[in-house]
């Protein structure tokens, strides 16, 4: 939406001040004027017009209250900066404790969600497992695209996917779905019951990793709803918060890898507090990213951003917007109650 121009701005000022000089106008000349005003949008004579003079005082003051109401909305939202140029096909921005959209754009349109699957991979294993549990890499795990993993190494639960998670390790999202599930395509279809459970309709997993299949596929909407879901675990929360860390494992003994997270808004983005990159060929730029101001915490989503860094300055813009329209409302909302009529806030008291 564009800024309002000066020309509007002007026009809609004017009509503020007719508002505000018909509220303190004497009764019986306001009555005079909406005579005047009614009988000529009724192609009424004005002379022996009957009206009811109360019926009129009441309604003098109602119909500038709701007047005064529209038009501050529509003030407020001419007035609000206008939403990000985006190269992603596809983005969304919600308020993480209600759900409330703030901004979409082809928001159910079918993408590729990449390693933000590892979204689900993680919620998922933190409920059906423990910190504490054993995984044992696979030849299988061991085996898929981008992963520091070898056949045999062996960490705890909570630190495979805390590498997980950091580096987006495709391998360690494999293990984790073998020690859940028992196998991919158990835990894909854990992964397809929980996503419809939180209302991810539009979701189908086939990996626990994210690696492009044409049956493997989300959409903005959906993939805001799974990342506001697991934002409320703690564990989830913690993980995905982590800038850096050593990773130590059980197997070989003594051996540790260090960690530093893919999202590059922990760093550079104030109050950001999560969640996951995706990037492959065909899903192009993908973020999840989460970030809190005062006690506001809004999720952006974007997916197939043009390359590995708008992915990130295009959710940073999306969350300053997100950010910029809580305000304005909360502006908005102080705004109304200071101006409230107050013999129309007395009526309404005597009413209830």
């Amino acid at each position: 939406m564009r800024a309002m121009n000066a020309k509007g701005a002007e026009s809609l000022q004017n009509v503020f001040k007719g508002i505000e000089k018909n509220l303190t106008m004497p009764d019986d000349e306001a009555i005079m004027q909406e005579e005047s005003l009614a009988a000529s949008c009724l192609e009424l004579p004005k002379e022996g017009t009957d009206w009811s003079m109360n019926i009129l005082k009441s309604c003098k003051r109602i119909y500038t209250a709701l007047l005064s109401l529209v038009l501050l909305l529509v003030w407020s939202a001419v007035a609000m900066a206008a939403a990000p140029d985006i190269t992603a096909d596809a983005a969304i921005v919600i308020d993480e404790a209600t759900g409330q959209v703030l901004y979409e754009k082809n928001a159910d349109k079918r993408e590729y969600p990449a390693s933000m699957t590892k979204i689900m991979t993680c919620i998922l294993a933190l409920e059906k497992s423990s910190p504490d549990q054993l995984v044992t890499v696979s030849r299988y795990a061991a085996d898929v695209e981008c992963t520091r993993l070898y056949p045999g190494y062996t960490l705890r639960m909570a630190d495979i996917l805390q590498q997980m998670m950091m580096i987006s390790d495709n391998g360690a999202a494999t293990a984790v779905g073998e020690a859940v599930g028992g196998d991919e395509a158990t835990f894909a279809a854990m992964m397809n019951e929980k996503a419809q459970a939180i209302g991810a309709v539009n979701t189908h997993f086939v990996n626990m990793n994210g690696m492009p299949d044409a049956n493997h596929y989300s959409t903005a909407r959906d993939m805001a709803k799974i990342a506001a879901y697991a934002m409320h675990n703690d564990a989830f929360r913690q993980i995905v918060g982590t800038k850096a860390k050593n990773i130590y494992y059980i197997a070989p003994q003594g051996h540790k890898t260090y960690c530093r997270n893919t999202n590059e808004l922990l760093e550079s983005y104030p109050g950001c507090t999560g969640i996951k990159t995706g990037w492959t060929s065909a899903a192009r730029g993908c973020l999840s990213a989460a970030a809190k101001r005062g006690d506001k915490e809004l999720i952006a989503v974007v997916m197939h951003s043009d390359d590995d860094e708008t992915r990130f300055s295009e959710a940073a813009a999306l969350l300053d917007y997100g950010f910029e329209q809580e305000e304005e409302a909360a502006k908005a909302a102080a705004d109304s109650e200071t101006t409230a009529d107050p013999a129309l806030s007395q009526t309404a008291a005597a009413v209830h």
